[in-house]
């Protein structure tokens, strides 16, 4: 059984496809020759579609065709699945522009990862950041064109993350944490006032919380408190709730708690792992990746589910020998 909000997501796709004013930047996307020097690829791979436009909505990475991560996309329903990126490198977890129709991922080695953009249909592609350092986790904001990410690149004490924000071109990069802590997955409010993210309890505390803040870095507020990982925070689309990831009942399971860090309530229940989840932002639909139909023991190979923002309803979408991981829904 489909959750009940599938039925919507016909009418809502068009509504994704919203204008975003790019004029500020520096090169066209649109223009595969102007991805910039760091180009991985100036064309989808052989075999990929080059459509103009996509409708698809959940981005996801998989090895089902390479040694490597690469970024696929699929509809909500899991057909329709189009490989986007061709690449020796790892690709990671990627995530949609505000409209829809530009993509931010990780690429690289872990240790010297960078920030690209590309177009949705695996066009234009070009790096942001190409540093040194390694960059990580980029979400976009939904009004406006930032994108925020976690970066090491001031380290202090070295592999300690900050988080960031810079603009659709990469100019007007801006730090937000200034903690001793390792900072990362930052996400912001559907209204772009607020921000919440993971963040260890120092190096030998072994867990993870997740915090809020505002969009200026100020008012950082722990939400969390139980003595495993709580991770990967996504809110709901009116931003009064977010869900998030804890070990807390001894395996990885999908939480929900108000904004405020209230009432966390636990939405899977099952041996496996359930993980990384992404609340749709037009429709109360949670996309996450779990082992469930695997025996415990098995090595990962988990694939991507769906289900509605109080748990009920799971979908599995993919169904592959090798793993599906890091969804994000539209």
């Amino acid at each position: 059984m489909k959750p009940r909000s599938f039925l919507f997501y016909s009418a809502v796709v068009g509504l994704t496809a919203l204008s975003l004013v790019i004029g500020s930047c520096k090169k066209d996307l649109n223009d595969p020759s102007s991805s910039g020097q760091s180009l991985l690829v100036n064309e989808p791979a052989q075999g990929l579609k080059s459509n103009d436009r996509q409708d698809r909505e959940i981005l996801f990475i998989s090895k089902r065709d390479a040694a490597f991560d690469e970024i696929y996309a699929m509809n909500a329903d899991g057909s329709n699945i189009e490989r986007l990126t061709d690449n020796t490198v790892p690709d990671g977890r990627a995530t949609w522009s505000a409209n829809g129709q530009l993509v931010a991922f990780a690429s690289g080695v872990v240790g010297s990862r960078d920030i690209f953009v590309m177009n949705a249909n695996g066009h234009g592609l070009r790096n942001l950041t190409n540093t040194a350092a390694d960059e990580d986790w980029p979400e976009w904001s939904r009004v406006g064109n930032h994108i925020i990410f976690s970066s090491d690149r001031d380290a202090n004490p070295a592999g300690k993350n900050e988080i960031y924000t810079m603009n659709l071109d990469g100019d007007e990069i801006t730090r937000l944490t200034y903690r001793t802590e390792d900072d990362k997955w930052p996400t912001y409010s559907p209204d772009g006032s607020l921000i919440a993210f993971q963040s260890d309890l120092g190096v030998t505390s072994g867990r993870t919380e997740v915090f809020i803040m505002n969009a200026d870095g100020s008012g950082v507020t722990q939400l969390t408190n139980s003595p495993a990982f709580d991770q990967m925070p996504t809110w709901s689309p009116d931003g009064t709730k977010i869900a998030f990831m804890s070990s807390r009942d001894g395996n990885p399971e999908i939480y929900v708690m108000n904004a405020d860090g209230s009432g966390q309530t636990r939405l899977t229940n099952y041996p496996g792992m359930d993980a990384r989840p992404s609340w749709s932002r037009t429709d109360d639909v949670i996309a996450f990746t779990s082992t469930r139909d695997f025996a415990v023991n098995t090595p990962g190979n988990q694939e991507i589910y769906i289900m509605n923002g109080d748990g009920s309803n799971p979908v599995r979408l993919t169904n592959n020998s090798v793993y599906d991981d890091y969804p994000s829904i539209k």
